[in-house]
């Protein structure tokens, strides 16, 4: 399946349009079309765009039907490796961020938990 495939197929799962996918990524509605039709490749930069964008691995946007990448001579293996590398940083900066968050949620609602069974404790007291 060609890179402009799946897209399309990505695109119309979630019911968009290309304006709104364009506009998601920064990039002119005439831009996106050509990559879906496969008139043209996006750079390596709006590759990380559209991977993060769709939540999806980079490798899975190039990979073709035969398992291999769809590097040509537009994508350099070097390239896409650093594209996967800033990729997993990023997504790992993000978990720890929503790791910490979830524990500063649970610290507070244990907190919530504490102070009403001092409440009741003390009301039991009296």
């Amino acid at each position: 399946m060609s890179l402009g495939t799946k897209l399309r197929a990505l695109r119309t799962e979630r019911n968009l349009s290309q304006t709104q996918v364009a506009m998601e990524l920064d990039v002119s509605q005439t831009a996106y079309c050509k990559w879906e039709s496969d008139q043209t490749k996006p750079g390596i930069d709006n590759l990380l765009k559209i991977s993060e964008f769709y939540e999806t691995d980079i490798y899975n946007l190039l990979e073709n039907k035969d398992g291999n990448h769809n590097f040509n001579n537009t994508y350099d293996n070097s390239n896409v490796n650093n594209a996967v590398e800033t990729i997993n940083y990023n997504i790992s900066d993000k978990l720890v961020e929503q790791y910490e968050e979830r524990i500063k949620e649970l610290q507070e609602r244990n907190q919530e938990l504490k102070d009403q069974i001092d409440f009741w404790k003390k009301k039991a007291n009296h």
